[in-house]
This record gives C-alpha cells, structure tokens and sequence, in this order.
C-alpha cells in the first residue's frame, strides 16, 4: 500500500511546473523609461523565469483553477471499487481492504502537464447477505439476493520527495473514506463453478472520500547559477523561501451501477459493468512563502555599471474546482478465487472525460 501511496503523491507533481513564482517588487529602474530600460526588465524577467523553472521543478503547480477540477473528479473516481463487491459470490458475510487512485490525464497544452490532478481512497470493507432477515422481502427485493457492504479508513502516510541541498521537499497524505453499498442480485447467474455466468448485478450507495495533500519545501539558489546570456551580464544573490502548498479535495458520489461476470475453472472470475453516478464536493489548494524580499544584484552587459533588484517568492496554487456533478462510467475487473479468500484489480474510465481509477484489494469471504 506504501508504494501505491508514494505513487500517488508523486502524480501531481508531473502534472505541472510551477507552483510559486519569483515576484520582482523593485527593478530599480523605471522600465518604461526608455529602451535600454526596457531591455534591462526584459532581461531579468528572463533570468528569473528560469529559476522559477528549477525550483518548482518537483512540485505541483501551473493552472491551478485546471488542477483543482481534477483532483475532484480524481477523488470520486478513487472510490469506486474499495466499497464495492461485483464477483465474490457471498454466501453469508465478507471482509476486505483495498486501495484505489483515480487521475485525470487531461494534458494541459499551457505547460508541461502529463496529468491534470490526482487522488486515493483507502477502504476496510465488511459485507453480509441479508437472508438472515425475518422478511422475505426488503424494498420489493429478495433479501436473500440482497447484499449490504460498509467500508471505512483513515489513514496518514508521509514521504520524502526530495533530498538535495537547497531544494529538500516532503510530502504528506491525510486519507479518509466511507461508504454504504447495497448490490442486488437481480438476474441470477447460470452454470457451475467451472464455467459459469453470474448473472446481472444491480449496485447502488453512497460514498464519501477526502484528501488533504500538504507538500513543504526549503530552497535557496544561487541567481548566478541561471546566468546563461553570454552578453556579459552577472546575476548575484541568493533567493530563499519555504513553500507550502496544501490540496483540500472532498467529495460525494451516490452511484447506480450494473454489471455481470464469468467463473473459469473455479480460480478466475472476470468482470465487467457500467455505471452513472451523481457527485458533489470539491478540492480547494492554497499556498504560502514564508520569506521576505531578496536582493539580486546584476553588473554588466544590459545592467550597466551595476543594479539591485529586490524580489520576493510568491504562492501560484490558491483556487477551487468542483466535481462534475453527472458523470458515466465503465469498468472491468479481474479477481483470483482462493478457498476463502478473494484477490482482485479493477480498472474504471470515465466515458466523456479522461478520468481514469484503478483498485486493487483482498477479501475473505463465507
């Protein structure tokens, strides 16, 4: 479950590249003064655009607002399999745990994005088939087709980005799920173990999932290492800060879905359904720098006899998007039937975006 987690909190750091910029508060000249001041701006502008580049190099960042909408969508996505049961032909009761990640992999052609927001959901499940009813029937379905699963977990996970002198970040991950399902056996299945259709499932409920993602960092550069103009000009100074950014994703998801399978030779059962759900929630980022001004100074070329600059790190991730309120979906799963115990992975795709899940779990199950 470790490397999954480590996984998931490096995905939202290839999304983008730029979480904090460099503002500069004092150019020291007027910049709309005349031309060699204009060239001058320009210049630094450039100078310091790169060292933007390296030092946001391992954290999240560029359209916010973009990444926000995806880490929501991400977030109902991770739940989809964790409280759910499609091929464990529960008998009496069930009791699992599994993981599932869901991401966006919309590239934004603005930066250099490979994916657009990420997120996971941990579950313990416990299921049980309501036979054991007085009634033969609950809500106009037969109880003993009827299954109900719960699932819970809350779970804290903390790992080191990245080690180097004057550019060490770490992250961490708060995880809380939760979840009610009821799954219907509504057309019964044929066949034996051996080879066998389990029929069409019907599976409704409710889920809630919710990630806080806090990613910190201490960097100080040195200016003249992005000098690279080779017109004579020399940046010195240091630029210091400690970025902190943090990604609050809450979500529901009321989901309708219907699925079926098939049993070979008692140790594989694959699956496959479709589903609708309905979603509310959101993911809200905020940053901070903790620093003051620097002070860069340049000497020759466009800087002439000698300019101070005075800058200062500022936070790029403040923003909100919600999650889509309708959205469809398919899925397919694979499971390995042991005696008393279930292994599955299962795959999901939104059908009208590119919001994908994956979950993988075990079960015991009577």
């Amino acid at each position: 479950m470790k490397t999954i987690l480590f996984l998931l909190i490096l995905l939202p750091l290839t999304a983008y590249s730029q979480i904090f910029d460099i503002k500069v508060n004092d150019y020291g000249v007027n910049c709309s003064a005349g031309v060699a001041q204009r060239a001058f701006c320009n210049y630094i502008d450039t100078e310091l655009a790169k060292v933007e580049t390296d030092v946001n190099s391992d954290l999240p960042g560029g359209s916010p607002t973009r990444l926000m909408r995806g880490t929501a969508d991400s977030s109902v996505m991770a739940g989809k399999g964790i409280g759910t049961d499609y091929a464990s032909n529960m008998d009496v009761m069930l009791i699992g745990a599994g993981v599932g990640v869901g991401a966006d992999l919309h590239k934004d052609k603005t930066t250099n994005s490979d994916l657009s927001g990420a997120a996971v959901a941990p579950g313990v499940i416990l299921g049980m088939n309501l036979k054991w009813m007085d009634a033969k029937r609950f809500m106009g379905m037969d109880t003993d087709r009827l299954n109900v699963y719960f699932n819970f977990m809350n779970y804290n996970y903390k790992r080191n980005i990245n080690d180097k002198v004057g550019e060490k970040s770490d992250a961490e991950l708060d995880m809380l799920a939760l979840g009610v399902h009821f799954r219907y056996d509504w057309i019964k299945g044929v066949g034996n173990k051996l080879l066998g259709w389990g029929g069409v499932k019907f599976t409704f409920g409710y889920e809630y999932n919710k990630n806080d993602i806090n990613f910190k960092s201490q960097i100080t550069k040195d200016a003249g290492d992005f000098d690279t103009s080779g017109s004579g000009e020399v940046l010195s100074g240091t630029i210091s800060g400690s970025p902190v950014a943090k990604i609050s994703t809450t979500t529901h998801s009321l989901p309708l879905a219907l699925s079926t399978d098939i049993q070979l030779l008692y140790f594989l059962t694959m699956y496959t359904g479709l589903g609708v759900d309905y979603n509310w929630g959101q993911s809200k980022g905020k940053g901070d720098i903790n620093t003051g001004e620097s002070a860069i100074t340049c000497t020759g070329g466009a800087c002439g006899a000698g300019q101070t600059i005075r800058v200062q790190p500022v936070a790029n991730i403040d923003a909100t998007g919600r999650a889509t309120s309708f959205t469809s979906r398919a899925f397919l799963g694979v499971q390995f039937n042991i005696p008393f115990v279930r292994v599955f992975v299962q795959a999901d795709k939104s059908l009208g975006s590119e919001v994908v899940g994956a979950t993988a779990g075990v079960r015991f199950v009577y």
